[in-house]
């Protein structure tokens, strides 16, 4: 491909638009000089010779010089552009050298919270086209600056988090609020020793996650899941990591200060470890710890598995639903928000949070908020598909702030979704005053 500059390029990073004859699709503009410019736009075999394109607020009228893959090189066939029109002369030494993937990712930060969902998926198709050819030092620093974002390009986010290399999956595992559950159980399950440190650092590390964690990971994740307040832990993994804390204190010493170990493995735990441990924790800053470890050295020692009982075998609880079943049902009610079914939205999210589906409607006649993202995370889903449940929920709403709700999803805890959803259960017609009392 033959790309023949008769004037020098200046990076640009600008939204644009072609148009032409029942044609209007949105582009990046990543750079330009007086006579062309390079546009990224996603399918470029289907466009054709001539359009015009507007950015920067002009408009020009364009004939394709070249195509490559994701980019496509235009004359301007209305003359030059004038000097003036040009960017600060210091782009022209940007735009002869770095990486595109980085060019685009700048462009998407500069207004990620400002573009509609047909943009970021453009950003996402054109940055998906751009890794292909991109260096690893580049995935890591567009590892490392995307994220934290949390509107898309969530397709460039899952391959990135993907990925084997720790330095580049590292940053978006440990902080991206986009990854679903399903999917971080799944990197759990079957990544390395260093994708699970990763993961044992987020914000918040569900239950199903966790319990992955604490099987497969080894004492650095134990140690560091076990230390993270936002991570939920069952009370299985209590009893593994209480199992690995009889070799190592500093185990034993963090998983005391978990306010939520059951009082049985507490004591259980006290009890195994080495009598200066026990020492060091009965002169614990925490008053709380001090409290719970006199109480349980004061009383007959609990066991902490399940007595063997002369009579029948006690009969299991219902076993969960499989994955593959969850991964179905999650699948049919994002299918059901993507395409505005109100009520076939209400009934397949009643039935993953099992709560009965007149006390969704009702809580969708009130429009209240916060019910619909406690709902959504009992459902188990991540933020995008929450965010597909939640709109169709709240469509009565006039105004619905996205930040604000995401900021309120990921603090949502296990217990205060569990307490949420058994009183929902209970009451077909919440009050949204108790309601708010509880979260």
């Amino acid at each position: 491909m033959a790309q023949n500059r008769q004037y020098p390029r200046y990076l640009t990073l600008k939204m644009g638009q072609i148009t032409g004859e029942g044609l209007l699709r949105d582009c990046a503009v990543l750079n330009v000089s007086r006579g062309g410019a390079c546009v990224l736009v996603s399918d470029i075999e289907t466009l054709p010779p001539s359009f015009s394109l507007s950015f920067d607020g002009d408009t020009r009228d364009c004939a394709i010089a070249w195509r490559e893959r994701h980019r496509v090189g235009v004359a301007f066939t209305d003359g030059p552009l004038d000097e003036s029109q040009l960017p600060d002369p210091a782009a022209l030494r940007s735009a002869e050298r770095g990486d595109d993937v980085l060019r685009v990712a700048e462009l998407f930060l500069r207004g990620v919270h400002a573009y509609t969902e047909q943009q970021l998926d453009l950003f996402d198709q054109v940055m998906q086209h751009l890794l292909d050819n991109t260096t690893d030092e580049a995935m890591v620093e567009l590892s490392a600056r995307i994220a934290p974002v949390s509107r898309g390009p969530v397709g460039v986010i899952h391959r990135l988090a993907d990925d084997d290399d720790i330095a580049v999956s590292g940053p978006v595992l440990e902080r991206s609020p986009i990854l679903a559950e399903d999917f971080l159980v799944r990197i759990a399950r079957s990544k390395s020793q260093a994708h699970l440190l990763a993961l044992a650092g987020r914000i918040m590390v569900p239950e199903k996650v966790t319990d992955v964690l604490v099987d497969r990971g080894d004492d650095a994740v134990a140690h560091r899941v076990t230390a993270n307040d936002g991570a939920q832990i069952s009370r299985g993994g209590f009893q593994r990591l209480a199992g690995r804390a009889r070799k190592d204190e500093e185990l034993a010493k963090t998983i005391v200060h978990r306010k939520e170990v059951p009082a049985d493995l507490f004591a259980a735990l006290v009890r195994l470890v080495a009598e200066p441990v026990r020492q060091q924790l009965l002169r614990d800053p925490d008053p709380d710890v001090r409290r719970r470890m006199a109480q349980c050295l004061l009383t007959p020692a609990e066991p902490a598995t399940e007595p063997k009982t002369r009579g029948p075998a006690r009969t299991r609880p219902p076993e969960k639903p499989r994955d593959a079943d969850l991964g179905a049902a999650r699948a049919q009610l994002v299918d059901a928000a993507r395409g505005g079914k109100l009520d076939a939205t209400v009934d397949n999210l009643a039935a993953l949070a099992r709560v009965p589906a007149e006390a969704v409607r009702n809580l969708v006649r009130l429009g209240f908020e916060d019910g619909a993202l406690v709902l959504c995370k009992a459902a188990g889903l991540g933020w995008p598909d929450a965010k597909l449940v939640f709109t169709v929920l709240m469509t009565r709403n006039a105004r619905v702030d996205y930040k604000a709700a995401f900021e309120r999803f990921i603090t949502l805890s296990g217990d205060t979704t569990e307490r949420t959803v058994r009183y929902l259960k209970a009451k077909r017609s919440p009050s949204i005053v108790e309601l708010r009392r509880m979260l």
